[in-house]
């Protein structure tokens, strides 16, 4: 396979980005639903529920777009476009965005901005009950590398992402519930680099990706 993506990894990739679609865009037709009912008195309401939900649905797409899509291999290094996905993305749910992340002088490294999109939803997965996302670019050994941390109470490699952190990792072992982790190492490697994981802070789950110089 190298570094091109299999049909059942974008099969699974598909089954992910739906499964976090189904819940916003349920929420509009509810919000839809109380506003047809007229003798409910719930017309404001219904409103801001269906605004609000269409608005998630929209930031989800777009962040998809580009963290799996082509159009994510042409983002480049705009860093402010980047930490607004990342806060639209992440504004539904209980998780903060620490955004640290500053180029040095030069030209973003190639693979920046999909990278960083990526680590971000893998990061995003490892806290179940809210916390802080770290997004960084430390110079490591001489060499730039996208970091984002997962910090909070039971921040923790999921079981179910486990198999698709894997470094040996085979596409008939994945899930829609792991795919993005090995989608992101695939990512990773395609640079000639890869994904390091570090778990061992309690609470704490750290992710980073050395870029191309």
């Amino acid at each position: 396979m190298g570094f091109q993506i299999d049909l059942q990894v974008a099969e699974l990739l598909a089954s992910r980005l739906c499964h976090d679609l189904v819940g916003p865009i349920g929420a509009v037709n509810n919000g839809m639903e109380l506003l047809e009912d007229e003798d409910l008195g719930m017309a404001d309401d219904a409103v801001g529920l269906a605004a609000q939900s269409a608005r998630q649905a929209a930031n989800i797409l777009q962040y998809y777009r580009l963290a799996y899509g082509m159009a994510g291999g042409r983002i480049g290094g705009d860093l402010n476009a980047l930490r607004e996905l990342a806060a639209g993305y992440l504004a539904a749910g209980k998780i903060d965005l620490d955004w640290n992340a500053r180029l040095p002088d030069g030209d973003a490294p190639e693979g920046l901005g999909k990278i960083l999109l990526n680590l971000v939803a893998l990061a995003k997965e490892m806290l179940p009950r809210g916390g802080t996302l770290r997004v960084e670019l430390l110079d490591e050994g001489g060499r730039l590398s996208a970091v984002v941390s997962a910090e909070g109470a039971g921040a923790a490699i999921r079981e179910e992402t486990a198999p698709g952190l894997a470094p040996d990792a085979v596409v008939e072992d994945l899930t829609p519930r792991n795919v993005h982790a090995y989608f992101t190492r695939t990512l990773a490697r395609r640079l000639g680099s890869d994904l390091e994981v570090d778990s061992s802070a309690e609470n704490r789950v750290r992710f980073a990706v050395p870029l191309p110089g």
